[in-house]
């Protein structure tokens, strides 16, 4: 799927239609009796509200997410007709005529076809030469993708620089490298960073960014996505600019390794890409926060990070020296905790890699996996840096 911004809309029809589309969304049933239920969706289901709200958000007939009638199917994998139904809805575009384009895969009578053909016709999805795949699953990252695109159209004014300048196409974080990460590096960053994602207490839950989306995951990043405030937004502008100092070729590697795992799921006790961890079994591959230190710099690059020391506040512990925030170099493991620099090492609860200028890669619950993040923004992370640790050699430096 492609989405794209229109540049040939005038301005103040943009702006039309997301008055229009925003009006729409608001025009929500009251949540009590007369709501939808669903025999498949339990009041204990984790994505219950979710589904509730977005099956109660829409013009009449026309839930933001549709269903089965008596069941959502929250577990079935979000088909591209149904996104492309969504993506219509949620703009307010559902009542547009446009001139159909011939779908080998999509007769008329695809109750889908006219939501695609208005999804074709306004840059919300693309074709192939051989149709469009109504029924192909959507994957986790093109999910994302298309949440984040649906907000950059609500919310034009926004600052969205970042998905072109995190973009692996383009991004060279030092002057003639580029990383080689994952081309849905700005997208996953960017839904993580906004809260689309949700940590699963129950790992099997978990998703890899290249996974089926189930509709019920869906419901969740809808809901998520839009409730979020223009303030929330606006913080995506933080990685409009994400350059590092000067990098040896070591740790280049070091940081194009992690960077490939953007995306990658919070899994408590994790610590490999799978189920089938040698330290012990896994519900969902995945990372917790000293984990994905570990699967980086202990697993991959063989650094001499002994099995005693696979929590967070053991690595903080072997730390000798201790390194300051202003001596911190790129391939250094930092630790946080409650009282900053002050904190006991046996007080220390996460620990992340640092790549320079502030950057940090981690695995996290509050964005639900691997993502950026810097010790330069105000609050919590630069409060409560403790101290750093150095694993790479002098000679890699």
């Amino acid at each position: 799927m492609q989405l794209t911004i229109s540049e040939r809309v005038p301005l103040v029809i943009v702006a039309f239609l997301v008055a229009l589309a925003l009006l729409v969304l608001g025009a929500a049933a009251a949540p009590g009796a007369g709501a939808q239920t669903y025999k498949d969706v339990g009041k204990h289901y984790w994505a219950y509200s979710s589904i509730k709200w977005v099956t109660n958000r829409g013009p009449a007939g026309n839930k933001l997410l549709d269903d089965f009638g008596s069941k959502f199917k929250p577990d079935q994998p979000l088909t591209r007709e149904q996104l492309a139904r969504t993506l219509v809805i949620a703009l307010g575009m559902q009542d547009e005529t446009v001139k159909p384009v011939a779908l080998p895969d999509m007769p008329p009578s695809d109750p889908y076809y006219w939501f695609v053909q208005i999804a074709l016709a306004r840059g919300l999805v693309s074709a192939t030469n051989d149709g469009f795949h109504p029924d192909q699953p959507v994957l986790e990252w093109q999910a994302d993708r298309a949440v984040v695109r649906l907000l950059k159209r609500l919310n034009p004014k926004n600052d969205w620089n970042m998905l072109t300048a995190l973009d692996p196409s383009k991004w060279e974080p030092n002057k003639g490298w580029k990383t080689g990460a994952p081309g849905y590096l700005p997208w996953e960053v960017a839904a993580r960073q906004l809260g689309l994602r949700y940590d699963h207490p129950a790992d099997k839950l978990e998703l890899f960014p290249t996974e089926a989306m189930p509709r019920g995951e869906m419901a969740y990043t809808l809901r998520a996505a839009l409730n979020l405030s223009t303030w929330q937004i606006g913080s995506l502008s933080s990685f409009d600019k994400v350059t590092l100092p000067p990098l040896s070729a070591r740790q280049k590697q070091v940081i194009a390794f992690a960077l490939d795992y953007v995306g990658y799921p919070y899994v408590w006790g994790g610590e490999w890409d799978g189920k089938d961890s040698p330290y012990g079994w896994q519900a969902h591959g995945g990372f917790d926060c000293s984990g994905f230190v570990w699967w980086v710099l202990k697993i991959h690059f063989k650094y001499p990070i002994s099995v005693n020391e696979r929590g967070a506040s053991n690595m903080a512990q072997s730390a000798k020296p201790r390194i300051s925030r202003k001596k911190l170099l790129p391939g250094d493991i930092i630790f946080f905790g409650p009282h900053g620099p002050s904190s006991a090492w046996n007080t220390i609860y996460h620990a992340a890699i640092y790549v320079g200028n502030g950057w940090f890669i981690q695995s996290t619950g509050s964005s639900d996996g691997v993502s950026l993040a810097s010790l330069d923004w105000p609050g919590y992370w630069k409060t409560y840096f403790a101290w750093g640790r150095r694993v790479l050699k002098k000679s890699e430096l």
